[in-house]
């Protein structure tokens, strides 16, 4: 949480970002990947906040996001690693699914879900 706060504070480098569906606007935990940690702040002006801790490897991302359909879309302006990063993206989709959760695939088949 301290991470995703210190994000916030920093987010000012993110690009203008058109506003975005405030039914979706909240702060979100991932759950469901064994050992994965992750946040993901949506703010109705558009802009989002991102962090993801696996083993020794923390992602930190901040940009832009949209919703068309069911799919929000992230889409990354500033994106840190600690390390070598597999997960990287400049460009993510999340499904919306039911009661505003927003589910993420993983290469190797796993699934998380982002809850408020």
């Amino acid at each position: 949480m301290a991470v995703l706060v210190m994000m916030i504070a920093t987010s000012s480098a993110t690009a203008q970002c058109v506003r975005a569906d405030a039914s979706l606007a909240g702060h979100y935990s991932m759950r469901g990947v064994m050992e994965v940690g992750s946040e993901l702040r949506l703010q109705a002006n558009g802009q989002f906040e991102y962090m993801l801790a696996y083993g020794a490897l923390d992602e930190l991302a901040s940009g832009c996001w949209s919703r068309d359909g069911q799919v929000v879309t992230l889409v990354a302006s500033t994106f840190e690693a600690n390390a070598e990063d597999p997960m990287k993206f400049d460009r993510l989709e999340l499904e919306v699914k039911p009661g505003g959760k927003l589910m993420r695939r993983f290469d190797d088949g796993h699934t998380g879900t982002y809850s408020r």
